[in-house]
């Protein structure tokens, strides 16, 4: 019994220090270039465009195979992460497909601070424009066909990620009292279980 009151109580505790973290997920959009046949460079879609979206993403972070899930709407709070980021072309395709639909990369960042967020966010956007404008210089790219890139309004606000601190504790204390009845049960059915010794 006294063993799991203490456990609860240090839950508690622990539940009570925990700050939260800090989370942005921005969208690299690229944009293809300008022309008389097509003006609007956010509405051209491009499977060039696309490839070279993930190239660049692929320069940026590595050789690692890119973990996959049911849907790009994962974010890295969402699986745990509370400290790195991420940078990938949405898939819609699911865990047994591959499906790229548009030339975005999603640039998910997570971090104890806010102050870490940005300067990864700054950072990360930097190396991502020069990665793509290498590309096109080893291509050999003119300028007029150049692929360019822009950061999706509102998409690089900073938000603070944190539970609930009454429901935490409601929950810890929930999951006290449960586990503490279960090893009570139990220890009350062992005990009767033990076989007694016969006196001579």
């Amino acid at each position: 019994m006294l063993v799991g009151v203490l456990c609860t109580g240090l839950a508690a505790f622990a539940g009570l220090g925990d700050k939260g973290v800090y989370y942005t997920r921005t969208q690299i959009v690229f944009l293809a270039p300008i022309s008389t046949a097509y003006p609007n460079a956010l509405a051209t879609r491009s499977e060039d465009i696309i490839d070279a979206a993930g190239a660049v993403a692929k320069s940026v972070t590595g050789p690692d195979p890119v973990t996959k899930y049911a849907s790009p709407d994962v974010t890295l709070v969402g699986t745990g992460i509370r400290d790195g980021w991420s940078l990938v072309v949405p898939d819609t395709g699911g865990q047994w497909a591959t499906n790229f639909p548009s030339q975005i990369l999603n640039l998910d960042i997570v971090a104890p601070d806010r102050a870490t967020v940005l300067q990864r966010q700054t950072t990360i956007l930097r190396r991502v424009q020069e990665n793509l404008d290498k590309l096109q210089s080893t291509r050999h790219v003119t300028p007029i066909n150049e692929i360019t890139i822009t950061t999706a309004p509102r998409s690089t606000v900073i938000y603070h990620v944190g539970g609930s601190k009454p429901r935490m504790l409601g929950m810890t204390a929930a999951l006290g009292i449960g586990l503490t009845a279960a090893v009570i049960v139990l220890a009350e059915r062992f005990g009767r279980r033990r076989p007694t010794r016969s006196r001579r």
